[in-house]
């Protein structure tokens, strides 16, 4: 049941390792194609991991979302007692499912993953906990560019490396790189797309700069502006994608830099719009109610999915024209 704090089990008993992984599943299914094709790439322990940790991330932002400012920072430090009671294998005495996704997802950390690898998911769900309580914290309040840049990395960037490490994407050591320019580009989009529902939550998401260009020149220099920062941003990851080795994890860049291009290159970066992976509703349709095999029907089928190109020809040549032109100073891309 749904309740101001989150999702409730009705009743207080323990939940099993594949209710918690079925029911992970679900919430991000029930969300979009993105957030739940995310968890069809990986093997199965990786998969059941990240589902878990992504389900655990999402819940937490709803509830945040919905409060004000204090009270996202209350409930943000008691999740950080959450996290450091599992971290230590505390039994858990919380009937919100999120909690039971969050225990799974450490115990698996602890079982499967190997030491650099859990230093690497520690470092991305510290910067994920200080990224909310700064977000929390800047509601009604502008940033400055720099300011604003670091929040992305830390947010966006620290998503990421979560999901590359979780999911164990091998890309030729590229994974930092990887991450720092797709949490860039997809932080500088969201931000933007998801404008005016935020400045009903109390976010700003333009920077000082960038509102003193609203007032001075309209709307349209601002998402110019942001979006050449992004296209440049994504084409450096997909000239990166040319140097991963793994087929699998070098679609999966090439494949959301076209996701995260399209809104730009088809003029719809503006407030309110969206930004998606064609086809990805039909495979949803296609795959079965049951998570256990929607999973592994999906995991056979996503590497053919992955493999249909986001973006026309004529699309990718004038995206490639567009970040070759150097002579516009793009304060974003640095």
């Amino acid at each position: 049941m749904r309740t101001w704090a989150g999702i409730a089990l009705s009743r207080d008993y323990a939940l099993s390792y594949d209710a918690a992984v079925c029911t992970a599943r679900k919430l991000l299914r029930g969300r979009d194609f993105l957030h739940y094709g995310s968890q069809l790439i990986p093997e199965r322990v990786e998969s059941e991991t990240w589902s878990m940790a992504w389900a655990y991330i999402r819940e937490v932002d709803d509830v945040i979302d919905s409060l004000g400012s204090i009270e996202a920072r209350e409930v943000l430090r008691s999740e950080w007692g959450e996290v450091l009671r599992a971290a230590k294998g505390e039994a858990c005495r919380s009937r919100l499912l999120r909690h039971a996704w969050l225990r799974f997802f450490l115990e698996n950390l602890r079982q499967y993953y190997s030491e650099a690898e859990r230093e690497k998911v520690w470092r991305a769900i510290r910067e994920l906990y200080w990224s909310a309580l700064v977000d929390a914290a800047r509601r009604g309040k502008s940033m400055g560019g720099r300011e604003m840049l670091r929040l992305l990395k830390y947010k966006a960037v620290a998503f990421f490396r979560l999901y590359f490490t979780l999911g164990r994407l091998r890309m030729n050591g590229y994974e930092e790189r990887v991450a720092e320019l797709l949490g860039t580009a997809l932080g500088l989009l969201d931000d933007l797309v998801d404008a005016l529902y935020d400045l009903k939550m109390g976010y700003v998401n333009f920077t000082k700069a960038e509102l003193w260009s609203l007032r001075a020149s309209g709307l349209g220099l601002v998402l110019r502006q942001r979006g050449r920062a992004i296209l440049r941003l994504l084409m450096r990851a997909r000239r990166i994608a040319e140097h991963i080795s793994n087929s699998l994890a070098r679609r999966v860049v090439l494949r959301l830099t076209e996701a995260f291009a399209a809104p730009v290159l088809e003029g719809r970066l503006i407030p309110g719009a969206s930004y998606f992976l064609r086809g990805g509703s039909l495979l949803l349709r296609l795959l079965p109610d049951d998570e256990r095999v929607a999973y592994e029907v999906g995991h056979k089928l996503i590497k053919a999915f992955l493999s249909v190109p986001q973006l026309t020809p004529a699309l990718l040549a004038l995206w490639r024209r567009l970040t070759l032109e150097g002579a516009i100073h793009l304060k974003w891309c640095g």
